[in-house]
C-alpha cells in the first residue's frame, strides 16, 4: 500500500472489520442511542450483536442515529496525517440519508486551510451498507494496487453511477418508523406476509419486487441482482446480514449455484446505522458494476 495515501471511510457501509485491519483503512463512527442510554459510537462503544440482540429483546425501542460531527472527521484527518499521510480519499453514505457527507466537507476544508500539502477528496457513495461497501473495498485494492491518486479518483467518479445495492427486511416496522415507507404499505405487508426487495437508487430507498416469504424473497433477490451482471468473474461483491447469518448463508449458496460462482464474496455483518432503520434480519447485496470493473479493475477483484 501506499503509505502516503490513506483510505477513510463512515461507518455505515459495514466493512469487515478484518478487511479493515488488513488494509489499514480508518472508519469515523456513527452514533446511536436506545430510549433509555445514551448515544454509542458505532463499532467503538457497542458491536452490531449486541445492538441487533437488544433490537430483538425490546422490540418496540427503536434506535435514534446521529451522523459523525466535524470533530470526528477532523480527529481522524489528523491522525492520519501525523502517520504520513498526505492524499485522503474519503467516502460516505448517501447524502440524502445523512449528514455524513457535509460534515466530513467541512471538516476537510478546515483542516487543508492548515495543511497546504494535504490532497482530500470526499465522495458521497449515493448509497450505504453493502453497496457502498463494494465501492470500499475496490478503493482499497485500487490503493494497494498502487494506482496514481488521479486514477483513483477518476474511477471512483464513474464507478459511484454503477454501484448495485438490493435488500430485503424481515419486519416493516423499522422502516416505516424510519420514514422509510408509507404506513398503508407497511400495513398490507404485516397482512400478507409480504418481504418487499428494495434498492438503493440516487440514494433513496425505491421498492423493486413485493414478495411472499422469507426464502422467496431471498431467492429473488439474487435472482434480480444475477439479472444486472454481465460477468460476475469481475466484479466486487459484498453481502451483509443483520443478525440472521443462517439467512446470509443460504443467499450466498443460491448465488453460487445459480450464477455458477465460486470467487470471492466478501461477508459482514450489516452496520448499526443502516441496521437501525431495517432491523434485525435485514439482508443485502452491493456490487460494483460489472461494465467499469473490466475498465479499470479487470481480474485483480
Amino acid at each position: 500500500m501506499d503509505r502516503f495515501t490513506c483510505q477513510i471511510v463512515d461507518s455505515s457501509g459495514g466493512l469487515p472489520r478484518n478487511f479493515i485491519k488488513q488494509h489499514g483503512i480508518s472508519e469515523v463512527p456513527f452514533y446511536f442511542k436506545f430510549n433509555n442510554t445514551d448515544y454509542y459510537r458505532e463499532n467503538v462503544d457497542c458491536d452490531s450483536a449486541e445492538f441487533y440482540k437488544h433490537m430483538e429483546d425490546y422490540p418496540n425501542d427503536i434506535p435514534k442515529t446521529s451522523a459523525p460531527n466535524i470533530y470526528d472527521w477532523l480527529t481522524v484527518f489528523e491522525e492520519r496525517y501525523a502517520r504520513g499521510a498526505k492524499k485522503f480519499i474519503v467516502t460516505t453514505i448517501s447524502s440524502k440519508l445523512s449528514s455524513s457527507f457535509q460534515t466530513a466537507n467541512l471538516a476537510k476544508d478546515i483542516f487543508m486551510e492548515k495543511n497546504s500539502d494535504v490532497q482530500i477528496k470526499v465522495f458521497d457513495s449515493n448509497t450505504c451498507a453493502c453497496g457502498q461497501a463494494a465501492l470500499e473495498i475496490a478503493i482499497a485494492k485500487m490503493i494497494e494496487r498502487n494506482d496514481s491518486y488521479q486514477d483513483v479518483i477518476k474511477t471512483i467518479d464513474k464507478t459511484i453511477s454503477n454501484i448495485n445495492t438490493l435488500f430485503v427486511v424481515n419486519s416493516l416496522k423499522y422502516m416505516e418508523s424510519g420514514g422509510r415507507i408509507g404506513g398503508a404499505t407497511a400495513f398490507v405487508g404485516k397482512l400478507a406476509q409480504i418481504k418487499p426487495i428494495c434498492e438503493f437508487v440516487d440514494g433513496v430507498v425505491r421498492p423493486v419486487k413485493a414478495v411472499i416469504g422469507r426464502r422467496s424473497s431471498l431467492k429473488r433477490m439474487i435472482d434480480i441482482a444475477i439479472s444486472r451482471i454481465i460477468d460476475i468473474d469481475k466484479l466486487t461483491i459484498t453481502i451483509q446480514n443483520a443478525g440472521f447469518q443462517a439467512d446470509t448463508d443460504y443467499a450466498i449458496s443460491f448465488l453460487r449455484k445459480t450464477a455458477n460462482f465460486s470467487g470471492p464474496i466478501y461477508k459482514s455483518e450489516l452496520g448499526i446505522i443502516v441496521g437501525a432503520h431495517s432491523g434485525p434480519g435485514a439482508v443485502g447485496i452491493g456490487f460494483v458494476a460489472d461494465s467499469l470493473v473490466q475498465e479499470t479493475f479487470g481480474h485483480n477483484c
